[in-house]
C-alpha cells in the first residue's frame, strides 16, 4: 500500500513542478525593425507614367493560324498574325485542303454561308509566313 501511494505521491509531484518545453519559440527582441519601414508608401505625391499607345494591329483577311481546339468536326482559328482573337467554325461535309493543314500551321480560309446564316468552312489551303504559297 505504502508503494502505491509513493507512486501516485511522485506522478502528482511530477505534474505540478515547472517544466520547460525545448521546442517553445524564443522572443529575441534586439533584432525588431523600425516602425518607419512598414508605413505606407503614398501614392499620391508620386508622379504618374504615362502610358505607352496600343497600337492597332491590322489583321490579314482570310488568313489564321490553327488552333489546339480543333477535332474533327470543328476547327478553332487563330487570327494572323496577331493571334488574339478566336473563333471557332464547322467543317463542311467534303472539305477540300491544300497542303498541310496541322495545329498550329497558317493556312487561308474559304467559307461557305448557309440558309440559316451561319458560316462553315468549306476549303484549307495552307499557306507560307510571308504570304506566298508553298
Amino acid at each position: 500500500m505504502k508503494k502505491i501511494f509513493f507512486v501516485i505521491f511522485g506522478f502528482m509531484l511530477a505534474m505540478m513542478s515547472v517544466s520547460s518545453c525545448k521546442y517553445a519559440p524564443k522572443e529575441e527582441l534586439g533584432d525588431t525593425v523600425a516602425a518607419s519601414v512598414f508605413d505606407v508608401f503614398d501614392t499620391q505625391n508620386k508622379p504618374a507614367k504615362p502610358k505607352k499607345a496600343q497600337t492597332a494591329v491590322k489583321d490579314s483577311a482570310r488568313i489564321f493560324v490553327i488552333g489546339d481546339g480543333s477535332d474533327r468536326h470543328t476547327l478553332q482559328l487563330l487570327s494572323f498574325p496577331s493571334r488574339r482573337d478566336t473563333f471557332t467554325y464547322g467543317k463542311a461535309r467534303h472539305l477540300k485542303v491544300e497542303g498541310n493543314t496541322e495545329i498550329g500551321n497558317i493556312i487561308r480560309v474559304k467559307f461557305f454561308v448557309l440558309k440559316s446564316g451561319d458560316s462553315i468552312v468549306s476549303s484549307i489551303e495552307q499557306v507560307s509566313a510571308t504570304g506566298k504559297d508553298e
